[in-house]
């Protein structure tokens, strides 16, 4: 029986974290699956994940081959058995669409051949540059009907609810993200129509006085689609993304029904959202966008589908603030991610970028402080792409879009050979396979801090692209709602250690505490209910942090200024820097001394409020760039700039608001984040280093108590360690450890060992017997282990006797 809520994913009632690899048996001879399943189990992975293509499966129409009849690469049915008797679990993702690099995005050449109406226009008629197709098209809808009933007949008597492996299967893969990358809205005569009723249905007898009145006329409406007027195009770009989420949601639910229908039950169903690009994460949330609605759908779990090369502070940030964001829009399932980068880099026969070994551990532990229960490595072995059965004039008729040899990067190459990757990745899959009845049942602990997220901000992968009006628009959203604050404030705050939550501001907001702080991104646009939101939040006692430029407009262009005349803010220059202008700001009141910063572009104002403080001005004119100041029971803040890297100022700046970091390490370590999460066994402190340099610091919690009895704690280069405190560890009560707890059972618990600096804490459980291996100390009713060498070090538990010693 599998369940999941918000923190948690259970399996017959233990709570769980899923380590996959993706595995793509059909790019593998059989022979070879028994030694690629070996080998990820020795990376203490407990899931294997697979794609399985339509286009492998049925290459023909109609002609299913599940057992390998045509090909032994296409034995689903064996492979599956295979999983199952290795003990491990199998997450399957049977598409319609699969990406995966294959062809077609691995719909079958017969589909695209025999409906053409499937294949989507954009912009002034031109076809659309990706292999998507028109999910809505009922055509499109049969046949990707036959095939998942097809493959259900295969993966129904495999569920693990059934006794098999398999403990979710995905709907399609990446709804919406070719639609994106490409700018292209999909228009077919199916879209076209649905779209004409869906405003029909939103505006009745009010949709000429927002569009041209023959808007919907059978032959004018393919052509405003295909060229919108710059007088309505942010109307229709906004109008054309909600209808998009409603198409998705529709599409995303007939698969749930087909899939449920053909005996998928009592099993999570998996949605992907995509959206990371160039290894940033910025534009992830129009994924989020797109699938705004499909949230609402029952019994089933989205997750996230990441891809970053290397690990720093900026990545971190990133990584850490798309999680939030899709925290604060899921529904009743703990943070999933469905595809997370694990390959040094490209999945083609070339030299890939060669990120550090030591990327993914620390990416992955970063999602393990943030409460993340499922984590599918991609991929985790490269393979063969096979021939097609009929040959296509397309350069060499393989199934993949790479030639012969697939995942070069991969942690495990074509041949099975272990790429630098695989080790340090091995080393940190084992501690959690080792040490998860502990870290399984975590949940993440924040700051009293929330980021607010505005997900029609994001709706902007549709945008004309010969509107000067809508370029604006964009380049507006871009700057203000992500390149700035994500690589600015979120950046800050972090390095600070508020480590903070985030809302969505479309639904709800937080209560209105006076020791919680709600930070908000903001653009010359901004929708007119969130605006009305954020006053009401204020006036009633809220404490609000804005920065970026003032809204004055909602999303489709028309004048709103409900906020900012709410909080007593006129708009003066919007200026951003030039190859002949350098914009600086100076520091004032609570900042005074610190430093002029050169900023990139800053928006002045005038407060009117009587009790305000400015704290920020610009450098030339003296006009106030930020300041502080009260709106009726709340305070706000608003910094018209990015300003600079400096934690030293946010600090600052939020004890204004009486908020304090979560953590503090002296001194201080800007470039190490620590992170908390806790459980009723106890709590973890995660401390990632972004630096290719080691450090060592002392810890407190935000109430300034000393943490783990005031001893150093040292991190190794580009590291990750997750310390016990106050936590139960088998049959120990662990005051705290300096070092990493890497396995453990009913009788022994083994930390690794890193500097003979490290101490062991235990509250006074009975007889330590003395050892050469560590020396012993006594605090209170707690005895201090120090060990003496380096290494693995286990305590064994004999009655009351505790033994010590080191793995030799």
């Amino acid at each position: 029986m599998i369940k999941t809520d918000s923190l948690t994913f259970e399996i017959d009632g233990q709570p769980t974290t899923i380590l996959a690899g993706e595995v793509h048996y059909f790019r593998l001879p059989p022979f070879r699956w028994q030694s690629v399943l070996t080998e990820l189990k020795a990376a203490g992975m407990n899931t294997l994940s697979t794609y399985i293509p339509w286009l492998v499966h049925e290459e023909q129409e109609g002609v299913f081959d599940f057992t390998g009849q045509s090909d032994e690469r296409h034995n689903l049915k064996e492979f599956i058995n295979l999983v199952h008797q290795n003990g491990l679990y199998l997450i399957a993702r049977p598409g319609p669409f699969n990406m995966a690099e294959l062809k077609n995005e691995g719909i079958p050449f017969w589909v695209r051949d025999k409906y053409p109406a499937i294949i989507p226009t954009s912009w002034h008629g031109q076809t659309v540059p990706t292999g998507t197709v028109d999910y809505t098209n009922s055509d499109f809808k049969q046949a990707a009907q036959n095939w998942l009933q097809a493959v259900c007949q295969v993966l129904a008597p495999a569920l693990q609810a059934h006794g098999g492996p398999i403990i979710g299967v995905q709907l399609d893969n990446e709804v919406g993200m070719l639609s994106w990358i490409s700018n292209a809205p999909d228009l077919t005569d199916t879209t076209i129509a649905e779209f004409s009723a869906w405003l029909q249905n939103k505006y009745h007898d009010q949709l000429p006085a927002v569009y041209p009145a023959d808007f919907l006329t059978a032959t004018r409406t393919r052509q405003y689609m295909e060229e919108p007027d710059d007088a309505w195009v942010l109307q229709y770009q906004n109008n054309l993304g909600h209808y998009m989420r409603y198409r998705f949601k529709n599409y995303l639910a007939f698969l749930a029904d087909t899939v449920r229908d053909a005996g998928i039950v009592d099993t999570p169903l998996l949605i992907n959202v995509h959206g990371t690009d160039q290894g940033r994460g910025e534009t992830f949330p129009i994924g989020i966008s797109q699938l705004y609605d499909t949230f609402d759908l029952k019994d089933v779990v989205i997750g996230t589908d990441v891809y970053f090369g290397d690990f720093d502070m900026t990545t971190a940030t990133h990584l850490y603030t798309l999680n939030r964001f899709m925290q604060s829009v899921d529904g009743d399932w703990p943070l999933t991610t469905l595809e997370f980068n694990a390959s040094s880099g490209n999945n083609d026969d070339h030299l890939p970028m060669q990120i550090e070994a030591s990327a993914l551990p620390l990416k992955t532990r970063l999602q393990l402080a943030q409460g993340t229960k499922m984590i599918n490595d991609y991929l985790f072995t490269g393979g063969f792409n096979r021939s097609l059965a009929v040959p296509v004039a397309d350069g060499n008729s393989r199934i993949g879009i790479h030639g012969y040899r697939h995942g070069f990067g991969s942690l495990l190459s074509p041949e099975g050979k272990s790429n630098y990757t695989l080790p340090a990745m091995a080393q940190v899959g084992n501690i959690i396979k080792n040490t998860d009845s502990l870290l399984a049942s975590m949940h993440s602990v924040t700051a009293p801090i929330s980021v607010g997220f505005i997900p029609d901000d994001y709706m902007t992968e549709y945008h004309y692209p010969q509107s000067q009006v809508s370029d604006n628009f964009v380049a507006d959203q871009e700057t203000n709602r992500a390149t700035l604050p994500w690589n600015n404030i979120f950046l800050n705050l972090l390095s600070a250690k508020y480590n903070y939550d985030a809302w969505d501001l479309q639904k709800d907001l937080p209560t209105h505490d006076n020791h919680h702080v709600l930070v908000v991104p903001t653009g010359q646009a901004m929708p007119g209910t969130v605006q009305q939101r954020l006053l009401d939040y204020v006036n009633k006692g809220g404490q609000l942090l804005l920065q970026g430029e003032l809204p004055v407009t909602d999303l489709t262009g028309q004048p709103d200024t409900t906020l900012i005349n709410g909080l007593g803010l006129m708009p003066l220059q919007l200026k951003r820097e030039s190859v002949t202008y350098f914009p600086t700001i100076t520091h004032h009141a609570f900042a005074e001394g610190l430093p002029e910063v050169r900023i990139h572009q800053f928006q002045s104002f005038e407060p009117t409020q009587r009790d305000s403080i400015v704290f920020w001005r610009e450098f030339e004119s003296n006009a106030a760039v930020g300041a502080l100041f009260n709106v009726g029971r709340g305070q706000v803040a608003f910094l018209g700039s990015e300003g600079r890297f400096d934690p030293a100022f946010y600090k600052l700046l939020l004890n204004q608001f009486e908020v304090t970091p979560q953590l503090t390490l002296t001194p201080a370590a800007p470039f190490v984040l620590a992170f908390v999460t806790q459980s009723n066994d106890g709590t973890l402190i995660h401390l990632l280093n972004t630096l290719d340099v080691p450090t060592t610091f002392t810890l407190h919690s935000a109430q300034e108590r000393t943490l783990f009895g005031g001893y150093s704690i040292s991190i190794g280069a580009k590291q990750g360690l997750i310390l016990a405190m106050d936590t139960t560890v088998a049959a120990w009560q662990l005051a705290y450890s300096t070092a990493e707890i890497i396995n453990f059972s009913s009788h022994q618990v083994s930390f690794s060992i890193k500097t003979i600096d490290t101490v062991i804490a235990l509250t006074d459980q009975g007889t330590i017997m003395p050892s050469d291996d560590f020396w012993t100390e006594k605090q209170a009713e707690t005895t201090i282990l120090h060990p003496r060498h380096t290494g693995s070090f286990t305590l064994y538990r004999e009655g009351d006797l505790t033994i010590g010693s080191f793995s030799r």
